[in-house]
This record gives structure tokens, sequence and C-alpha cells, in this order.
């Protein structure tokens, strides 16, 4: 009688959607696929053109690079073709990270 009880209802939540799908606390949410997601993070805002201000300390100016341009500007061509030379382009410099 216990044996067909417990047959019955491990039957009937395997066949059942509760079975297939894990609790949220375990595989987390829509929102983060990872247990434990935002806890214990602090987030600290960079200042107003601070992005700009570290880019170009670098070296980095969006108006020396072809993505400054759209494709219709000619502009924007003669800059790709330029970056592709000098093999300067993000495939390229993808190309190392992905060979591994």
């Amino acid at each position: 009688m216990v044996n067909k009880t417990l047959i019955a209802i491990l039957t009937t939540l395997t066949v059942s959607g509760c079975a297939s799908q894990p609790p949220q606390w375990l595989t987390g949410s829509d929102n983060c696929a990872q247990i434990g997601c935002g806890k214990d993070l602090s987030f600290y805002p960079m200042a107003p053109g601070e992005a700009d201000r570290q880019a170009k300390a670098v070296g980095w100016d969006w108006g020396k690079t072809s993505s400054a341009y759209p494709p219709s500007d000619p502009k924007h061509w003669e800059l790709l073709k330029a970056e592709q030379a000098a093999g300067n382009t993000p495939s390229e410099w993808n190309k190392d990270h992905l060979a591994k």
C-alpha cells in the first residue's frame, strides 16, 4: 500500500509541471541567472564626463575612428580602410582571444 502510494505521488510530480521547474531561489530570476545576484554589491557612479576624460587620458578619441561616422559618410569608409590596414578593428582585437 505504501509503495503504491509513493509511486503514485512520484509519478504525479514527474508528469506535472512542478518537477520540470526548479525553484527560483535555486536558479535565479529572469533578471539574474546566478544565485545571490546583486547581494552585497556597491555601485559608485562616475562624475559627469568622466568616461570621456579617462578615454582621452589614454589617447582614445571617437573622432579618430570609423565608428565616429555613419556608414553613409565617406570619412567612415576612409578611416575603416586605415584601421583594417593597421589591423586595428574589433575582429582583429578578438582574433587572439577567439583562437584560445
